[in-house]
This record gives C-alpha cells, structure tokens and sequence, in this order.
C-alpha cells in the first residue's frame, strides 16, 4: 500500500497543532468569549444537554469537548451509536479486504495497519463541527491494544471524501482493537484539519498531532474493559470514527445513510 508522503503532511499538521494551541487558550477572554459565542451561533447548539461551569467555559476546547449531562441519553438495546454525527456509509466487507465508503475503496489493512483479522462488516460515522465530540462504546468492549498511527491531516467533510482517494487511510489516526460479544472489533477514530488532537479516555499516554510523531502500538497486560455507553476518547473538532465487526451485523442496518445519531441510539 503506498504509504503517505512527509512532505504533504507537514502544513497540515503544523496548523492543525497551532488551531489547537490556540483553542486551548485562556486569553484574552473577550476572544474565547467572543469564538464560543460565535460558534454556538453559527451552527446553532442549545447547551441544554452539556455540563456549563458555573463561570462559564475557560477556553474553546472547553466547550468543544463540553460534557453531556448526566443520564441524559439513553443507551438503547443491541449495537448503538457511539457519537452524534450521521450515518456515512456502512456495509459488508467484500472478500479481498476492501470496504466502499462513496464509492471509494479502503483496504482495511490499509486502514488499521494491523495483521488482517477476518472482519465482515463495517460502519462509518461522520461528526460534524456541530456535533458533540466525546465518542462512547457501541457495545460491551474488552480492549486488548491500541495503534497510534501519524499521517496527514484532511478535511473528512463528504465533499473531500468523495473527491480525494484514500483520505482515511492518509490522516493520522487512532485504531483501538479488542473483543465483544459480537466478536473482534476495531474501532477507528480518524483526525482531521484543526483537531488538535484525538484522545483516549482510558489511556492519557497517548494522543495524536504531536511533532514529528511515530507510528507506535500499545498492547495491555491485561485487557481494558469498557461497558456500553461510556466514554472510549474524544476529539478537539471534528471527524470520524469507523468500526469495523467479524459480525455481519453493521451490515444490517435498518437506517437509511445520512441518518441523524445520537449517542446511544440503536445503530443495529
């Protein structure tokens, strides 16, 4: 598979660093003050569900990465949406390893960079600057190691998806491996322009869009579990998460594509 070229990666990921420099910033206030307003009017977000402090947010990934309150979502039965976002695409993967997201194909060794485990089905959810950024377990999960693997960083807005080959396999990602009762599973969660970074809600060692960053794997001792509805990580704006099943079942989904999803209903 051809491996993304250096040379291309580096603005992207220098100003994705300096917008999340800048997002994390406390001053001046009139700024953060003045973004956050702006924001929340743009795309129109009613902070109803979300965890405001009592002085407000101190900074734009503050309230990016802003906190549902809890008990406010339920978690359905069966397979459920692990973030706010739409349906992108999902479907089987065909029997030579590839998977068609608009009509593009992706390897999903390419994508997990991974010894190939037989996986049968796939989903792609795509969060838009809108949505709430904290991505959830879909199902039970029994994590047994995670890849932080660099690339560049592109927009995932569909336009770009549609246009460009191999995006996902090309911006830097996090994989997260291990097992449920629906078999093994890898759940992807992919950078984009201006996030700052991607992390881990269970694990702080590792995060993404860091300078010169190498291609690293972490395999746990012992398995990390994580039920149904709790916080897997989260992104500093927007982007994707793919999952991938040895079950049919991401196949079988009843939604129509560019489905609206909220965290914890019923995805299969």
């Amino acid at each position: 598979m051809p491996a993304p070229k250096p040379q291309k990666q580096n603005y992207r990921n220098f100003f994705s660093r300096m917008a999340g420099k800048l997002a994390n910033s406390k001053k001046p206030k009139w700024f953060v003050k003045g973004m956050i307003r702006m924001w929340k009017k743009k795309y129109k977000i009613d902070l109803s569900e979300y965890v405001v402090p009592p002085n407000g947010f101190k900074t734009f990934n503050s309230f990016f990465t802003r906190n549902l309150k809890h008990g406010i979502r339920p978690i359905s039965e069966g397979l459920v949406s692990p973030v706010d976002g739409f349906i992108f695409d999902f479907g089987k993967i065909s029997g030579d390893n590839k998977i068609y997201v608009k009509f593009k194909h992706y390897y999903v060794d390419d994508l997990i960079c991974d010894e190939y485990e037989d996986m049968s089905s796939y989903a792609v959810l795509y969060l838009s600057p809108a949505n709430y950024h904290r991505v959830h377990a879909s199902f039970d999960m029994e994590i047994t190691d995670i890849s932080y693997l660099p690339g560049t960083l592109r927009p995932v807005k569909p336009k770009v998806v549609y246009k460009k080959d191999r995006v996902y396999c090309r911006n830097e990602r996090i994989v997260i491996h291990g097992k449920s009762d629906f078999g093994n599973f890898y759940m992807i969660l992919v950078g984009a322009l201006f996030v700052g970074k991607t992390k881990l809600s269970f694990d702080s060692g590792l995060q993404t869009n860091i300078k010169n960053g190498v291609a690293s794997k972490r395999i746990y001792e012992e398995s990390i579990h994580i039920k149904k509805g709790d916080e897997v990580g989260y992104f500093e704006m927007g982007s994707s998460v793919i999952i991938f099943l040895d079950d049919e079942r991401l196949a079988n989904i009843k939604l129509p594509l560019n489905s609206s999803l909220r965290v914890g209903n019923r995805l299969a």
